[in-house]
């Protein structure tokens, strides 16, 4: 099978994906719920979600795919159409010529469906689990992260650090499927990075669902993005984007939707203590002052950091959060906490069918944050 382009967007619309934590369930085993995630992702691939993003966790109920490749590789296989995205690699825990090859091996799984997040990792925690501090981690990105790509790119991997001859090349047999790369994606809650994250023409998710900061603070940093990235394009600086292509900047959102509103948060409202139970899991059990206390549900809906209610309602939210936000993506977490996968079933549907029409029709037409680079086939 000969290696074909990425695949490119063919409109200036806002995009939809799913986030998926992959977190624990009270009432289910581990195969369980991988069964229950694996039929939402393939009612996902029907249509309205661009891509699917999986986070990578260890030692916590936050996340049961500690090793997201193993995941992916059963999702490309039921699904047909749906990107299907790591979001993200820890980099600084995987030996990168290993990175690189099971990168390779899923982008040709999936034909070329692969989108690849990367990052440092958020939890000096579970850092601490692989025996790295936050300083270690942050410098082995910095070291390991562009020997990847450049093995992406070549099709050869060459080891960097001290002591390795700059000539001692490993080939690839498995290169990736796209060229010069799958699209790259950098998740991140910390607004000092954006600036660089433009200038390197990454994808973004900006922002962790109800962690996330208030919709101005998206806004402001959206114009940032854009304009570093556009400046940087100018210039011809950009690293890690793709030929032509101006980037997504989106928020990651949980979402619920149900018939009435009334049904919607009956269902949510504990689901989501569930939910916040594992996501403050590692924070609780080493007795950091971070995420202490119960969380106020109704104060994370009316800051639009959770969407929850009928279609009309979510469609509301999702509309008022884009347009303040200023954001050209949207990832929306369907399965979380104790919810039973009938009700996600119905939600992704609702969204699908109801939401994504309402949304599209009130935001059309609207004048984009982020114009495209000059030559570009692909708009945000």
């Amino acid at each position: 099978m000969s290696a074909q382009p990425a695949a490119r967007d063919t409109h200036q619309e806002l995009e939809f994906g799913i986030f998926d934590w992959i977190d624990g369930h009270p009432r289910m085993t581990p195969a369980e719920i991988y069964d229950t995630r694996l039929r939402v992702l393939v009612e996902a691939d029907r249509d309205g979600f661009t891509r699917y993003h999986i986070a990578e966790h260890h030692g916590t109920p936050l996340g049961l795919a500690p090793s997201p490749s193993v995941f992916i590789a059963a999702a490309a296989r039921e699904t047909e159409r749906i990107r299907l995205a790591p979001t993200t690699f820890i980099v600084p825990l995987y030996d990168p010529l290993r990175l690189v090859q099971e990168i390779g091996m899923l982008d040709q799984l999936s034909h070329g469906r692969l989108d690849v997040g990367v990052g440092k990792g958020s939890s000096p925690i579970e850092a601490a689990m692989y025996g790295l501090t936050p300083a270690e981690t942050a410098e082995r990105f910095e070291q390991l992260f562009p020997a990847v790509v450049e093995a992406m790119e070549t099709g050869r991997f060459r080891r960097p650090g001290a002591g390795r001859r700059p000539d001692e090349e490993i080939g690839l047999h498995v290169p990736v499927y796209q060229r010069p790369h799958p699209p790259l994606w950098y998740p991140t809650s910390n607004a000092a990075s954006v600036p660089r994250l433009g200038d390197e023409g990454y994808n973004v998710l900006f922002g962790f669902g109800f962690a996330s900061p208030p919709l101005e603070v998206v806004r402001e940093q959206s114009r940032v993005f854009f304009s570093h990235f556009r400046e940087s394009a100018a210039r011809g600086g950009v690293r890690y984007g793709l030929p032509g292509r101006t980037p997504r900047f989106g928020m990651l959102r949980h979402l619920f939707v149900a018939p009435t509103d009334e049904e919607a948060d009956a269902i949510a409202r504990p689901a989501f203590e569930a939910h916040y139970e594992s996501f403050t899991h590692l924070w609780r059990l080493h007795r950091s002052d971070r995420f202490t206390g119960p969380v106020d549900f109704d104060q994370l809906v009316a800051e639009r950091k959770v969407f929850v209610g009928s279609p009309d309602t979510v469609a509301a939210q999702v509309v008022e959060a884009v347009t303040v936000g200023e954001v050209n993506y949207l990832a929306g977490a369907f399965a979380w906490g104790s919810l039973d996968v009938e009700p996600v079933l119905s939600s992704v549907r609702l969204f699908r069918d109801e939401v994504v029409p309402a949304v599209r029709s009130a935001t059309s037409g609207r004048v984009s944050p982020a114009p495209s680079v000059p030559g570009s086939a692909l708009p945000v």
